[in-house]
């Protein structure tokens, strides 16, 4: 179990990788965000994009999943008041195959409750060549390991294509 102060500025978590079907791209869009060039293949096509790509709320969400998969499912992670400077660098395709890494900017013990603090991440999406592809600044709120309480959750155990590295 990581607590608060298991987090340093400077650490670097991997986070594991997810590959993008297209089945989850249409899926996704069809119910979120309906823009043609993220449910239509011929529209995409004719898009700037030139061909079908996943919705940047999307390749968010793959990156949480990633996060709660290989770091907060073994944390006594508490939420999160905010995320700031969510940026997608590169569209995201079909078969792009997507490392998520986490690297810690600080952590800070929490003003309004001294059982918590808050670690601040700069959070990214990397594809197979190296390009990020997805970022965002992520603040957590994780347990102190003072005030630690005994496991009263378990991890959806949900077959989703994240896979630890």
């Amino acid at each position: 179990m990581r607590y608060f102060e298991d987090f340093r500025a400077g650490d670097v978590h991997e986070l594991g990788t997810v590959t993008v079907t297209e089945e989850e791209v249409l899926e996704f869009a069809a119910r979120f965000d309906p823009q043609p060039f993220h449910t239509d293949r011929e529209a995409a096509a004719h898009s700037p994009f030139g061909g079908l790509i996943a919705s940047g709320f999307h390749t968010a969400a793959m990156f949480m999943r990633c996060y709660v998969d290989g770091l907060l499912a073994s944390s006594d992670g508490l939420g999160s008041p905010g995320i700031d400077e969510v940026r997608f660098l590169r569209p995201v395709r079909p078969g792009d195959v997507l490392t998520a890494r986490m690297e810690i900017l600080g952590a800070r013990p929490s003003l309004g409750n001294p059982a918590t603090g808050i670690v601040q991440s700069k959070c990214s999406l990397v594809a197979a060549d190296g390009t990020v592809v997805f970022s965002m600044v992520l603040h957590s709120i994780f347990r102190r390991r003072s005030a630690a309480l005994p496991p009263s959750k378990t991890a959806a155990e949900d077959p989703v294509p994240c896979v630890r590295g």
